[in-house]
Parts: structure tokens; C-alpha cells; sequence
């Protein structure tokens, strides 16, 4: 049984000098057993980097074993229709597999979980997340009877049953939408810069469905794999947005006497320009998942329409404070506050 463990494992594991990509997770259903392939992040286990350095030696994997098997079977849970499974089999192992023993930030968890009949709707929820950049997700994709589907679970979601259908699908992907969106300092910094010096409420409409426009667009083609940019052109150039956004709100404020409404539609077609590579950060969120499972229309849905709501959320409470603070400044240093008190009696 051992063999046949190792041999569905790494078969459901990616085939490189890595068993398992970081913050990613396999679950293979044969029958009524479930066999788990979890990369863990080191920062997500406690008591474990002896060095404090971030990640484990193969020496610290040896001396730390069993108090990591402790650990992932008590945050780490996989159920299917009100079953509970039996943990059969834990393995810990470093993930290289080319000989290459130097530290590594994540290890390899491969996991047996036995069920009493076969777990046709399986589910899982987990709290291991890192606390480094990029370590607060994980990527769980689930195989079993020839179907395939995959969830991003966050601290925000933590669980997920697979293979219920769409509308499953649309409620988790518009809450990771949502998360991703109050999460990403660079996009809100952007609808921040965006919607600064707005006259009118129509201002702020179109501001924001330009945004909307054009981030949808190329969040669908990049999602489907029909025009993608690197990860190494979108960072830079989402970051470049922010600092061209808050370039063109200073040459209009020093420019207030050309015409306003021109002013206006040039900043509603920058945004949209700029929009257009934001889009490609957000469906760095989703990576290839839309391509990898029947439900890529309702998580493209969900995912977007999550964005959407989160987006509106945060302008709403930057539209409250604005008034807050506009409220507060008119009623205590108004001129008229001076004028209206009434002269000393001398």
C-alpha cells in the first residue's frame, strides 16, 4: 500500500524538480480514498524553524517530523457529505527531487484520508497560511472520476465542497474577488488617485465604469489564455499607473482654468488605458484556473463581480469620510462664524 500511496502522489503532484508548486494543493479521489499533496508554507507552522530563518533544513524536516504531522492533521481537514475521514498515512518530505538540499521556504505534505464510501462531494478547509507575500492562498485542485475541479482558498475562505455546481463557484470566487480587491494596496491606491478632484457624482460614474471596462476585458482574455502579459511588465507598470494617475491630477489642479469638461474625459480615457493593465494583475489571482474546469464562466463572474463590489466599497467609505470631513471644516471655520458673534460691550 505504501508503493501505491508514493505512486498516486506523485502522480497527482506536477512532474519538475519540485514535487509540488508553493501554495498548492492535490487532492486524488480513487475509490473511497482521498491522497493529499499540500505544499506548506514553513511561516504557517509553529515551533518548527529552529534558526528562525524562514525556512527548513533537511535536518529540521528529520527532528520536526512528527510535529509536523501534528500540526497539518489539526489544520487540515478533509470531509465529503457529512463523513469524516480517517487520516491513514502522513509523509513529510522536503519538495526537491534533484538531489538539491539547500532550505526551502515550504515543505511537502502527502497525506492518506480513508473514507467509508466513496467521497463523490468532497470538502476541504485549512488555516495554513503563511504570513510572507504570496503565501496567504492556496491553489487546491481536486481529481476524482474523471472530473476535475479547482478552489483558491484564502483566509477569508478557508473551505470550499467541491464539484457542487456553478452557482458554488460564483459565491466563492465573488468572495475571493472581494478580499483580492480590499487586499491590494496598488489597486485601491489607483481608484484612490482616479476619483481625487471629482466635481459631480457623474464624474465618479464614469471614472469608475471606465475602470471597470477596461480591467473586465483584459481579465477575461488573460483568465482564458487568449492574450497574457508577464507578471514582470504588469507589477511595474500597475505601479507606474499610480504614479501617472497622480502626475495628471496635478497638472489639472495647476491647469484649472482650461476647460473642465475636457479635462475630464482626458482623465475618464487614462483611467481606462491604465484599467486595461490592471486587469492582467487581477487575473494573476485566478493564474489558469478558468481554463482548468468546467465552472469558468461562473468564476470569472464571481471573481469580477467581486472586484466590482469591493471596488464600490472602498469609494463608498472615501465618499463618507470626504463628507464627514467637508461637514465638520464648514461648520467650524466658516467665515460666517466669525461675522455672526456677537460684538463685545465695551
Amino acid at each position: 500500500m505504501r508503493i501505491v500511496f508514493w505512486v498516486l502522489l506523485l502522480c497527482s503532484s506536477v512532474a519538475s524538480a519540485h514535487l509540488l508548486p508553493k501554495q498548492n494543493a492535490t487532492i486524488n479521489i480513487v475509490d473511497t480514498t482521498a491522497y493529499v499533496v499540500v505544499a506548506v508554507p514553513v511561516t504557517a507552522l509553529s515551533g518548527v524553524d529552529d534558526d528562525s530563518s524562514g525556512a527548513l533544513s533537511l535536518q529540521e524536516i528529520q527532528i520536526h517530523t512528527a510535529d509536523i504531522e501534528r500540526q497539518f492533521n489539526a489544520r487540515l481537514r478533509v470531509g465529503a457529505q457529512g463523513m469524516v475521514g480517517t487520516a491513514a498515512l502522513t509523509m513529510i518530505l522536503p519538495p526537491h527531487t534533484d538531489g538539491n538540499v539547500a532550505d526551502s521556504d515550504y515543505v511537502i505534505v502527502m497525506h492518506r484520508v480513508d473514507f467509508p464510501a466513496v467521497p463523490a462531494k468532497p470538502t476541504l478547509e485549512t488555516d495554513l497560511f503563511g504570513t510572507r507575500p504570496g503565501e496567504a492562498q492556496m491553489t487546491i485542485t481536486v481529481t476524482s472520476g474523471g472530473q476535475s475541479e479547482v478552489a483558491i482558498l484564502q483566509a477569508s475562505a478557508p473551505g470550499f465542497a467541491f464539484f457542487r455546481g456553478r452557482w458554488q463557484a460564483y459565491v466563492h470566487y465573488l468572495q475571493i474577488g472581494i478580499a483580492h480587491i480590499l487586499s491590494g494596496l496598488d489597486h485601491l491606491l489607483f481608484l484612490l488617485t482616479s476619483v481625487i478632484g471629482a466635481a459631480s457624482w457623474r464624474y465618479w460614474i464614469a471614472v469608475v465604469t471606465s475602470f471597470t471596462l477596461a480591467h473586465s476585458i483584459t481579465l477575461t482574455l488573460s483568465a482564458l489564455s487568449i492574450l497574457r502579459l508577464p507578471a514582470s511588465v504588469v507589477e511595474p507598470g500597475i505601479a507606474a499607473s499610480i504614479v501617472l494617475m497622480a502626475g495628471f491630477n496635478l497638472y489639472n489642479y495647476r491647469h484649472r482654468s482650461a476647460p473642465s469638461e475636457k479635462l475630464a474625459m482626458s482623465k475618464v480615457a487614462l483611467v481606462f488605458a491604465c484599467g486595461l493593465l490592471h486587469g492582467f494583475g487581477f487575473a494573476s489571482a485566478l493564474g489558469a484556473i478558468a481554463t482548468d474546469t468546467g465552472n469558468r464562466l461562473a468564476i470569472l463572474a464571481g471573481f469580477n463581480t467581486g472586484i466590482e463590489l469591493g471596488q464600490f466599497l472602498f469609494l463608498a467609505v472615501i465618499l463618507l469620510l470626504t463628507g464627514l470631513v467637508s461637514s465638520i471644516s464648514a461648520r467650524h471655520f466658516r467665515p460666517e462664524s466669525i461675522r455672526d458673534r456677537p460684538s463685545k460691550v465695551v
